[in-house]
């Protein structure tokens, strides 16, 4: 049976759908750019008005579907540039920080410690001397206010390539140069305690041997945690380690977190690395029998799972506590 319009003053684009039993909000998203055929997105509800209060919020998150939004405001470039340029190239982890700052530092949100406040300004008129002023009000580190400037910075750059603005303001702005304090400054152990550090391991330990796999040939943690027995390769005689993907925990939408896996920090970071003799030798005695392949699995979980990211930091702190601090004392 045909759908049954019942549309009312104000609704947009509702109907109630005879075979599903439901009412539908419907709006256009875009365009197929292959076929050229409007894509839609729809809200469905057993009454018209949740469906109508979905379509709403909807709305009100995603500004750049709203046909009655200023499509020149700023919060509509900074969504594009977060989720139309940014998502597909950079890691999830990225994205999240990107996101934490506009949450926090730009969007009107119930976690806001500052907002933009010329956030729905259309960009034609932001000026330079408003965006210094409002990098000056904020009350937070330098390295805040760079991350902030990077996503106002990136809206009105895609602005200006879409034509919608004749000048970017924000690119005038320079960034105050971060000054390196001792207390920022970290710590890196002398050979010495190094050697202290490696004698006081216990290899049967599975923590302690990522620990060791990490002195060793000096990866990053979240490059050594994903990797597999598989990764290990001969290269002209010589026993090497081949770093193709990097682990990062990832707040999802329901609050929780999960693992993921993806390239390593930058392009330099997919290389070779040569494992050292004593380690080689060592690493014979490791038993690598599991279905996942993991070098270094949580030894508490059967497959498919790392360590925690941050078990190896306190174990390393306790270590450290033990033999170093105490014997140097």
């Amino acid at each position: 049976m045909a759908k049954k319009r019942t549309r009312a003053n104000g609704d947009g684009t509702i109907f109630y759908n005879e075979s599903k039993k439901l009412y539908t909000a419907r709006i256009l998203i875009g365009r197929n750019p292959e076929t050229g055929k409007p894509v839609m997105k729809e809200f469905s509800s057993r009454d018209r008005a949740t469906a109508k209060e979905k379509m709403k919020i909807y709305l009100e998150e995603n500004p750049e579907y709203n046909p009655r939004a200023d499509k020149t405001a700023l919060d509509i470039y900074i969504r594009k540039f977060l989720y139309v340029l940014k998502k597909p190239i950079v890691s999830a982890k990225t994205l999240q920080r990107y996101e934490s700052i506009y949450n926090t530092h730009i969007a009107e949100t119930e976690t806001s410690k500052n907002i933009c406040p010329f956030l729905y300004q259309s960009m034609r008129t932001v000026q330079s001397t408003q965006i210094r002023e409002w990098y000056g009000e904020i009350n937070e580190s330098d390295s805040t206010i760079k991350l902030i400037h990077i996503i106002i910075n990136g809206a009105f750059k895609l602005a200006f390539e879409d034509r919608v603005i004749t000048y970017n303001p924000a690119q005038v702005i320079k960034m105050k140069k971060e000054e390196v304090s001792e207390e920022d400054v970290t710590a890196v152990l002398t050979s010495k305690e190094q050697k202290k550090l490696i004698e006081a391991l216990d290899l049967n330990n599975p923590v302690h041997r990522l620990l060791y796999f990490v002195l060793g040939t000096g990866l990053r943690l979240g490059e050594a945690l994903p990797l597999r027995w598989n990764d290990f390769k001969t290269i002209k005689g010589e026993r090497h380690v081949i770093i193709k993907r990097s682990l990062s925990r990832v707040k999802k939408e329901d609050n929780t977190y999960e693992d993921v896996e993806g390239d390593p920090k930058t392009a330099a970071s997919k290389r070779s690395v040569p494992l050292p003799q004593k380690l080689k030798e060592e690493m014979k005695n490791w038993k690598h029998d599991r279905k996942d392949g993991l070098v270094f699995p949580n030894p508490k979980q059967k497959e498919e799972s790392y360590i925690f990211n941050k078990t190896p930091a306190r174990h390393l702190a306790k270590l450290c506590d033990q033999c170093i601090i105490v014997t140097g004392n």
